[in-house]
């Protein structure tokens, strides 16, 4: 059962639902969960034990701020400072204790919610059902056979009111990474180099190739036969590039102009280049031919 005085904590990081298990080891109970997004996670500790988990979490790879008290905590200091208003509160709580001793509704919330049928069994087992009255020793006892459910991470029994409500929390799985199928070439050129460690390699070296054409296939071939798989590779193409830039004057200057225009076009890594001028009216055309080297790969992690 929730205690009377709790207070919610703000959690940041990659993974922030292990910090739950690291509380757990503390001895520290939680008793809500809110996941607020991917990094970002609200728990629900007693207000007593607020130095203590600010205390554990020090230092780590978690950032912790508090978020709000409870509503029961913020009327208690109300209470203290307002005699009338604290015996108006009193007689408040004794009739709603009398009205809420039966359960009439039990909901589930969380991603673990899809566990519901198996859950509403074990519930019922540990006396927590429709129209029976309520235990705390009942919801801690169905919380620990919640606990063993199949990838559930956290569980919590909380009543409020005539109703009880059930968190289910399962550990979130990584997604499985996407790999592409094969590589294909950036550009046109020549095959300097290629690499295979998976697929089949399509080309050789020395080999002319075509803007897009596939270099290493996702297949693998055996003795036994073939299957589908992922290229992991990578290769070196040496790519010729002509360009034909006009300029109104014929120096060393407009040359030079020329050659950082066409080097800027062609990108890569430049590996042979070739620069003519002629006369074209009262203009004059340079023609720059360039060869860079130009790299690929496919799932070769940071190539």
């Amino acid at each position: 059962m929730t205690p009377l005085f709790c207070s919610w904590l703000e959690i940041g990081a990659v993974s922030p639902l292990r910090v739950l298990d690291r509380l757990a080891k503390e001895g520290i109970a939680v008793y809500g969960v809110r996941k607020c997004s991917p990094v970002r996670l609200k728990i629900r500790v007693k207000s007593k034990e607020l130095r203590k988990v600010f205390a554990i979490l020090q230092g780590s790879c978690y950032t912790v701020k508090k978020a709000e008290e409870s509503f029961a905590r913020r009327l208690w200091r109300r209470a203290c400072s307002r005699p009338a208003f604290a015996a108006g509160l009193a007689l408040f709580f004794v009739l709603a204790a009398s009205s809420n001793f039966f359960v009439l509704r039990v909901d589930f919330v969380g991603s673990g919610a899809r566990y519901r049928e198996r859950a509403c069994e074990l519930l019922a087992q540990a006396g927590i059902r429709a129209f029976a009255p309520y235990s705390a020793e009942a919801a801690e006892t169905a919380r620990a056979s919640l606990m063993a459910l199949p990838g559930i991470v956290f569980v919590s029994v909380e009543k409020r009111g005539s109703s009880v409500t059930v968190t289910l929390e399962e550990e979130a799985e990584a997604p499985e990474p996407s790999y592409a199928r094969s590589l294909f070439a950036p550009a046109a050129g020549e095959v300097e180099e290629l690499v295979v460690l998976r697929g089949t390699a399509l080309v050789g070296v020395g080999d002319a190739v075509a803007a897009g054409q596939e270099l290493v296939a996702g297949r693998f071939e055996t003795e036994a036969g073939g299957g589908e798989t992922f290229a992991v590779a990578r290769c070196t193409l040496v790519c010729t590039h002509t360009y034909a830039l006009q300029s109104a004057e014929q120096s060393e200057q407009a040359s030079r102009r020329a050659l950082a225009i066409a080097r800027l076009r062609a990108g890569g890594e430049p590996v042979r280049e070739e620069i003519s001028v002629r006369a074209e009216g009262d203009a004059f055309v340079y023609t720059v031919t360039l060869a860079v080297r130009v790299r690929c790969a496919v799932n070769m992690g940071g190539e």
